[in-house]
């Protein structure tokens, strides 16, 4: 079965050994960009793998909890009533799937799950927020309030 991974960006920057060391022959090692004849893809590194479904989506809930329970720590734009109705929109979506399981196979199925970067982590999208909170409900086995209702009261 072939792997597949996320091609590398023009931006992508080249991988370098943290601490220089020296070796036996007063070879410094490090702080060096590594022969590209050991490298895949002519000097990339291959990124993480994108994490397995319904691990992502945890770690979204995790992530979602969180950030309901400190406003200090929730984006400005999750407030805004053109995010709340597309929460509320792909809340209406997701409403028919009854399992995590068959949650993650739809996640699984979406453009939009790949690796997020720290920023993303901490912002993520109405989309993937939408598929946190599912999550969420499906493992209580009730459905949440409204996403506006959230903001004011998080869930315990």
């Amino acid at each position: 079965m072939p792997s597949l991974t996320r091609q590398p960006e023009a931006d992508d920057a080249p991988a370098m050994y943290v601490a220089p060391v020296e070796r036996f022959g007063g070879v410094t090692v490090g702080s060096v960009r590594p022969p590209e004849d050991l490298l895949p893809s002519g000097g990339f590194l291959a990124p993480a793998p994108v994490p397995a479904p319904p691990r992502a989506l945890a770690l979204d809930a995790l992530r979602l909890l969180r950030q309901l329970r400190d406003p200090a720590r929730r984006p400005a734009r999750w407030s805004e009533p053109a995010f709340t109705r597309e929460i509320e929109l792909v809340r209406l979506h997701l409403e028919p799937l009854r399992s995590r399981k068959a949650l993650a196979t739809s996640f699984g199925r979406e453009a939009f799950h790949m690796t997020l970067d720290e920023s993303a982590r901490d912002d993520p999208g109405a989309v993937r927020v939408a598929y946190a909170l599912r999550w969420l409900e499906l493992g209580r086995g009730a459905k949440s309030e409204s996403w506006p209702a959230l903001l004011e009261s998080p869930p315990a």
